[in-house]
């Protein structure tokens, strides 16, 4: 009987402790680290005692939730490795983790504060984040995908702030364009030149053609005098050959509107 009784407490305890993670797991991703352990005993539905029984502490407990959400920041982080170009897998792992630190305020606050409180802070910093996330960045700095110089201090820091700005915005479009401005800030310069040199030399080509279609308009030849037109290598080409034609063509108009 008694061997029963001890067992079903058992039981009992471990369900209530799985309760407690769960309430915090939810209540963490809803407001955060600044959640208390006094709303979580609240709902989870058992005593403040039960809640110090399982978890002396806030750190404690707050450590294991966000242990199994940096997990899966971690897997991702391991699985995106292989079989993948450099640059391509870190880009994906940058826009996942921003993803589950936008859905998960608790995840988003652990990487922006990690030194506010001891075990979460070792955990998200050296332990366990930093050495995945620094493979995929020296890959992809070798592979010349990611700007030299950075560190996976930089990486980190960057998606809580990400997660700021984009909160900030709102809109699902201004996110992702706010998303593709931060990523090209990561890449090499040479690259982005690459990107601003490909753009304006496009728009040299549509403004050329554009002049060429005024051009062959007006025949290069001034509809005043019949003179050709100096057709200039820059600016909007001319209609008339001289300002004293432009003026003619301009008096002639009020004439015939008069």
């Amino acid at each position: 009987m008694q061997a029963t009784t001890e067992r079903a407490e058992r039981v009992d305890s471990q369900r209530n402790r799985q309760r407690v993670l769960d309430a915090a797991d939810r209540l963490l991703a809803d407001r955060g680290i600044s959640v208390t352990l006094g709303e979580i005993a609240t709902e989870a539905g058992v005593g403040a005692g039960t809640v110090y029984r399982h978890f002396p502490t806030k750190d404690a407990l707050m450590a294991l939730v966000l242990d199994q959400r940096v997990a899966q920041v971690v897997d991702r982080a391991k699985a995106v490795v292989d079989g993948r170009e450099p640059g391509e897998a870190f880009f994906d792992f940058l826009r996942y983790a921003t993803d589950q630190a936008m859905r998960n305020r608790g995840l988003c606050e652990a990487l922006a504060t990690r030194g506010e409180w001891q075990e979460p802070s070792k955990m998200v910093g050296e332990c366990v984040i930093s050495s995945p996330v620094g493979v995929l960045l020296e890959r992809a700095q070798r592979a010349g995908a990611v700007r030299e110089g950075l560190d996976v201090g930089h990486v980190l820091a960057l998606i809580p702030a990400y997660v700021g700005l984009a909160q900030s915005l709102g809109s699902p479009e201004r996110t992702r364009d706010l998303a593709e401005m931060l990523w090209d800030g990561l890449r090499p310069p040479l690259e982005r030149n690459s990107a601003i040199d490909n753009e304006t030399l496009v728009e040299s080509v549509a403004r050329n053609e554009t002049g060429a279609d005024l051009d062959n308009e007006t025949g290069r030849c001034c509809p005043v005098c019949g003179d050709p037109i100096a057709v200039s290598a820059t600016g909007r080409p001319p209609k008339y050959c001289s300002a004293a034609c432009r003026q003619k063509a301009f008096r002639d108009k009020r004439k015939a509107a008069a």
